[in-house]
């Protein structure tokens, strides 16, 4: 069932619901109000004959004669006619205009000690003398069913309204759910075209709620989706190009062995250069997998408890010969005593991959600063040599870029790699008249 049909058929349920409750609730309020209603213009009107009764002799004979009792009580905007008895103290009835004398209703409202029933609304008022005594009742009352002919009229317009309502609300209920349905349609549709190849441009659906906010996660998909659509077929272009340079050398260079070009030193020197084109193709396939599997989502980190400082200083051993060649000095300061849940061997080799990038660019030494700053580790690994260029520091961590003097253009892709995969970050920067700069940030 498509969304937009549960909608109005949810839609109509709750309205129906409501009216239901809606009119049960209004017409026992309006029954209460017609019995209160009722009952307070009854007492007005007995306390009113009891008024005009006070200077007439209820056991006078004639009095039958002399008093028309006969009144119309204005009740919510009707005329219901009420009934009247009176009795003098003796109980007795002396006067009554029930037009049909029903004994049961006389001997029902002669028990003035008690009177409780559901069929009539009854008010009952004491008629006393000028020297307040009790001369007899007056006793006014009205059917219930007579109310309740009102109380129809009232249903029947409030049924009337409901249908008018219903009217209104189903038309509503059309335009919010085609109001509803339209962004999703067109999300729809933009799910269902969408192409790496092709710019189908910007979703526009501005609705204020979280069907705005999925288009803006499906935009923010679309763009990642291209971006690494973008950067695998770089990658592959990059990746041709380097692993072609090496085998276009190792093929010449056989080439010419084969043919006798080459000969005596020659020989030996094209072999060299075989070996080493070899070695350096293989540690470009090296990285390149290894890079693949740190961003395969299958690849697991496995997280141990690890010193910094052990850690650190392996990755100094690792490289200490190559800055001795050049007499590059590499100092440490700061905190490095912090111990935490970090994959040993993978961190070790980005701290290799940053070391060694280093001492390819620095004039005399490298610095290493470790402190801890807001439940986080920050480390620090700067150099004295030349710096970036202008927006390389933002070119630095992508894959086979490399500067002036660089390798392979992988390893800092696979340090970034590697610090992300420990929920960590990494930038690069230029220091002033220092060198350049690489921030790690860690959890701690």
């Amino acid at each position: 069932m498509k969304i937009g049909r549960k909608i109005m058929i949810t839609y109509f349920i709750l309205l129906i619901v409501t009216f239901l409750i809606t009119g049960f609730t209004f017409r026992q309020l309006i029954h209460r109000y017609l019995i209160a209603e009722a009952r307070n213009q009854l007492r007005i009107e007995a306390q009113s004959i009891a008024e005009t009764l006070k200077k007439v002799s209820l056991d006078d004979p004639k009095f039958r004669q002399n008093i028309f009792i006969r009144q119309n009580l204005k009740v919510a905007g009707r005329f219901i006619d009420s009934k009247a008895i009176v009795f003098n103290q003796n109980k007795r009835i002396v006067y009554t205009n029930l037009e049909e004398v029903d004994k049961r209703t006389l001997k029902l409202m002669g028990d003035l000690d008690s009177i409780v029933t559901r069929d009539y609304v009854i008010e009952r008022v004491s008629v006393v003398n000028e020297k307040a005594e009790l001369k007899g009742y007056v006793l006014l009352f009205t059917k219930v069913k007579d109310l309740m002919t009102l109380n129809r009229l009232i249903n029947r317009s409030q049924m009337s309204s409901f249908v008018v309502a219903s009217i209104v609300a189903i038309a509503l209920g059309f335009l919010l759910q085609r109001g509803l349905t339209r962004p999703i349609h067109d999300l729809k549709y933009r799910m269902t075209h969408f192409d790496l190849k092709e710019d189908t441009g910007e979703i526009f659906i501005k609705t204020g709620d979280e069907i705005e906010e999925l288009a803006a996660c499906f935009a923010t998909m679309t763009h990642r989706l291209k971006k690494y659509d973008h950067q695998q077929k770089l990658f592959l272009q990059n990746t041709s190009h380097e692993l072609k340079t090496p085998l276009m050398s190792i093929q010449g260079y056989a080439e010419a062995i084969k043919d006798g070009v080459v000969e005596g030193e020659e020989l030996e020197e094209s072999l060299e250069i075989i070996i080493d084109e070899s070695q350096r193709l293989k540690r470009i396939v090296d990285e390149m997998m290894y890079l693949m599997k740190l961003e395969n989502v299958e690849e697991t980190f496995h997280f141990e408890k690890v010193g910094l400082e052990d850690l650190i200083k392996l990755a100094i051993r690792s490289v200490k010969t190559l800055a001795d060649e050049k007499g590059i000095y590499i100092s440490m300061e700061g905190d490095w005593s912090q111990v935490g849940y970090y994959d040993g061997e993978k961190l070790n080799r980005a701290f290799i991959n940053i070391l060694s990038n280093a001492i390819r660019y620095a004039e005399k030494s490298i610095y290493l600063q470790c402190d801890t700053l807001h439940n986080k580790i920050e480390i620090q690994i700067s150099d004295d040599g030349p710096g970036f260029k202008a927006e390389e520091e933002k070119k630095v961590f992508e894959r086979f870029y490399k500067g002036d003097r660089g390798s392979t253009g992988i390893g800092l892709a696979i340090t970034k790699a590697i610090v992300e995969g420990h929920r960590g970050k990494i930038t690069a920067y230029n220091e002033a008249g220092k060198g350049a700069v690489f921030k790690i940030e860690l959890p701690s």
